[in-house]
């Protein structure tokens, strides 16, 4: 934000809020120091300026103290810096660095700190939700003390722009950063919105109502509540009820009974089906308005429309990356979001956006599930590589350009170096961004490959080597380098399209072999006709190679059906799986092979699918799995799994003030990371107001121990891991004393679907350990259990004391735990 002097007048960036120079309080003054070891791709790392922040009761940074050797082994010290004249701190140290900025406040005080350019903030010592991208979205209500107030600022990109505003308006709308559908010239009908409020009170917001007008009609929608000192991106509905091409103003007023609190006007486009528009929906993730934009096709057929899916590169919206494509006479381009413009990098909550959308509009536009088609740009390439293993029976076809193959061979890496089997359960959990290792389920489809050799942002060399490794077993990719292009040169190419028309998605009765590899059920457990249920090793990869026998050409002229089906599997660290046999139905006999175990004379017409279990190393024929509650598809594992399932943050109320108040804190940090990661709106609740019946078949994110939230009874008593203050038992093992950290996950015992994930410590020491929130990064996937005290950010993997999986089961015992070893 830029101020020119201290006599002009400052327009914030908050609709309705005007505020004058004198109410605004510039923060230039402070120290900075560089980063000693950047975090990139994983959750275990050092940090001794956190480290010192967690163990030290006043944390106060002077000038000149040393923190370390950099990368460039050069001494880090802290070293003043004054910010510009617009109010920026402008330094290569805030590239992962720190910032430590003082104010001296006359009086207690609440104010909105606004910030930009950071990962994240502490506050007196209290967390709160970072800016990385510089967006302007962070407005933190905060509560000031009498005296000095401090502020540790984590950097992000080199720039940090922080300044106190005065609340002139408690509770008020915000127009930034709505998600907002596009009316429509056809429809007439209620869609959903979404916009902010600020609750810049000490008091828990409810019963708040939003009225939209539109056209003469207006609509109500109640607000969600929202917690003190905090913002939340609250759902509204509105109508839209207008009939020729326009850009209208929407009504949004928001009230408290009948009494107006705020409004504001927004312009929405009225589009008709011929341009490229966006649509909202519910998310089952979080229950937050997301969108997804469309370019309808100019169809030209009665079959099905083909659908195009395609993602789109870093800062690049979803609404930018249809508005690129012209009308295809054949199907609909379909454009999901990755939740931000920049989001997950396709992996992660960015991956379950993109399935999401394409469930919904496969239904919402009656496109054919045999021709549907992935693609994508820069990070949407790596989104097309990545999406396109992990789902690879969905497309007939994918086209990533000028993208890089994994997550790590372009962002790489601060690799562990894996002399330990405790050090290797953390690779284990982050399997599921090994693209590469899941590179022959490339053979469900085809594969074409664009890319420029003058790339200045993504290497050729990441198309080059995907060339060279898929020319050693596929026989059914195309690749094409353009001379002399950089990174950015269109992505509607006739010939992708051209070459998705050749390919369509074969019924499974005529398929002779595939394959198909995961490294989690949970994530991706279906292709062609087999259904990976559990693994032996949990977190490692699991695969089938299946071969079947299938109608000759002579069979297939004559009409004649295939009397006897053969199927031989090869499996790869499975302990159950599934066959569908619908595929097989007009044969008299199906016969399965499995591993050169043998089972004859199976009716197909009869029975329309076979589970197999492994059973002291051989495999039998079982019933279908009934127990819900074991490790499946629907709930497998890891830590961050439990993410979903409309999701709600219960933070704890029976301990101390102190406890209490890092509980409340921790979850409303967490809730403003998984608005701007993720464009999110997470409901937090206490404890006192949880109950199994009004949350039911939610995941749970509870913040604090058995001794601190009282939903741990209610939600985790049979949990093989219990944490109360003071001690953590798991197992036979138990660790004692006030700084031990954990973060686990566990089934909901009264559902078949949801999860919790627990964000726990056994006292101050442990909690402040669990703060950072690096979970909600792509790449950065954690086992179900991790137990670590408070040195980890001085001694990184030593500093963990246990880690690992859970069983299928559940338990312990049939899990993989490994400990620390002295």
């Amino acid at each position: 934000m830029n101020f020119k002097n201290v006599s002009v007048l400052f327009i914030s960036l908050f609709s309705s809020i005007v505020l004058c120079a004198q109410d605004t309080i510039p923060l230039v003054n402070g120290l900075v120091v560089g980063a000693t070891n950047q975090a990139r791709r994983t959750i275990i790392y050092k940090d001794p300026v956190f480290s010192d922040f967690i163990t030290q009761d006043v944390y106060r940074p002077k000038e000149g103290d040393s923190i370390g050797v950099n990368r460039r082994e050069e001494t880090e010290r802290w070293e003043k810096i004054k910010a510009d004249g617009k109010g920026v701190f402008k330094s290569r140290k805030l590239r992962g660095g720190y910032l430590f900025v003082t104010y001296n406040s006359p009086e207690k005080a609440l104010k909105i700190l606004e910030i930009s350019g950071h990962n994240e903030v502490y506050v007196n010592g209290v967390p709160r939700g970072g800016d990385v991208y510089n967006k302007h979205l962070t407005f933190h209500p905060i509560q000031l003390k009498e005296g000095e107030n401090t502020f540790l600022v984590k950097g992000g990109r080199g720039q940090v722009n922080m300044q106190l505003l005065a609340i002139k308006k408690p509770i008020a709308l915000l127009e930034r950063d709505m998600t907002i559908p596009d009316f429509l010239t056809t429809e007439n009908d209620t869609k959903i919105g979404s916009i902010r409020i600020l609750n810049s009170t000490l008091k828990n917001l409810k019963g708040l109502k939003i009225v939209t007008e539109t056209n003469g009609h207006s609509i109500a929608t109640k607000v969600p509540a929202i917690i003190p000192m905090a913002m939340r991106k609250v759902p509204y509905y509105v109508e839209d009820n207008y009939t020729e091409k326009d850009t209208v103003r929407v009504k949004v007023k928001l009230y408290k009974g009948n009494t107006l609190l705020d409004e504001a006007s927004v312009l929405y486009k009225v589009k008709s089906p011929e341009q490229f528009y966006s649509r909202t929906f519910i998310s089952d993730i979080d229950g937050s308005v997301q969108y997804f934009s469309v370019k309808e096709g100019d169809l030209k057929t009665e079959d099905k429309p083909a659908m195009f899916l395609s993602v789109h590169g870093a800062s690049v919206e979803a609404r930018r990356q249809a508005a690129e494509y012209k009308a295809k006479d054949w199907g609909h381009v379909i454009a999901p979001t990755n939740r931000r413009d920049f989001g997950f990098n396709w992996e992660d909550w960015g991956r379950w956006d993109a399935m999401e959308v394409q469930n919904i509009a496969e239904e919402m536009y009656g496109t054919d599930p045999k021709r549907t088609y992935l693609t994508g740009h820069s990070m949407g390439g790596h989104g097309t590589w990545h999406l396109g293993a992990t789902f690879p029976d969905k497309w007939a076809a994918i086209a990533p350009i000028s993208g890089w193959y994994s997550l790590f061979s372009y962002a790489g890496k601060d690799k562990l170096e894996e002399a330990s089997a405790l050090e290797h359960m953390f690779t284990r959990a982050n399997h599921a961004s090994h693209t590469l290792e899941l590179s022959r389920n490339y053979l469900h489809h085809g594969v074409y490959i664009q890319h420029g050799d003058a790339d200045d942002v993504v290497s050729v060399d990441q198309a080059r080597f995907m060339r060279k490794h898929l020319a050693e077993f596929h026989t059914d990719f195309a690749y094409l380098e353009y001379e002399d292009k950089k990174h950015w040169f269109g992505i509607d190419f006739h010939t992708i399209f051209d070459y998705f028309k050749w390919h369509t998605i074969p019924d499974n009765d005529v398929v002779k072999t595939f394959e198909f590899r995961t490294v989690n059920p949970g994530v991706s457990s279906e292709s062609r006709y087999i259904t990976l249920y559990q693994q032996e090793k949990l977190f490692e990869f699991s695969g089938v190679k299946a071969t079947q026998n299938v109608r000759t050409e002579k069979q297939i002229k004559k009409d004649e059906v295939l009397k006897t089906r053969n199927i031989s599997i090869e499996t790869e660290n499975l302990k159950t799986f599934k066959v569908d046999l619908k595929h097989t139905i007009a044969s008299d006999t199906v016969n399965i092979n499995i591993d050169g175990v043998k089972f004859q004379n199976l009716d197909a017409k009869n029975k329309t699918e076979a589970w197999f279990k492994k059973d002291n190393e051989t495999w039998v024929l079982t019933e279908a799995p009934t127990d819900a509650f074991e490790k499946n598809p629907t709930r497998y594992g890891n830590f961050k799994e439990a993410f979903k399932d409309n999701m709600i943050f219960v933070y704890g109320t029976k301990g101390t003030k102190a406890e209490n108040d890092w509980a409340f804190n921790k979850a409303r940090f967490d809730a403003e990371t998984f608005y701007y990661r993720g464009n999110g709106s997470i409901d937090i609740i206490s404890d006192k107001d949880f109950s199994l019946k009004k949350y039911k078949d939610r995941s749970v994110i509870l913040y604090g121990n058995a001794s601190t939230n009282s939903a741990w009874k209610v939600l985790l008593n049979d949990s093989p891991v219990q944490v109360k203050r003071n001690e953590i038992q798991i197992g036979d093992q138990s660790f004692k004393g006030d700084h031990y950290g954990a973060y686990l996950t566990y089934p909901r015992t009264d559902s078949d679907t949801a999860s919790i994930a627990v964000i726990t410590g056994t006292g101050l020491n442990g909690f402040k350990a669990a703060i950072p929130n690096k979970y909600f990064g792509s790449g950065t996937d954690t086992p179900d259990v991790m137990i670590f005290n408070n040195t980890i950010f001085k001694e990184g993997i030593n500093g963990i004391e246990a880690t690992g999986f859970y069983g299928n089961d559940w338990s312990l015992e049939q899990g993989d735990i490994e400990w620390k070893t002295n």
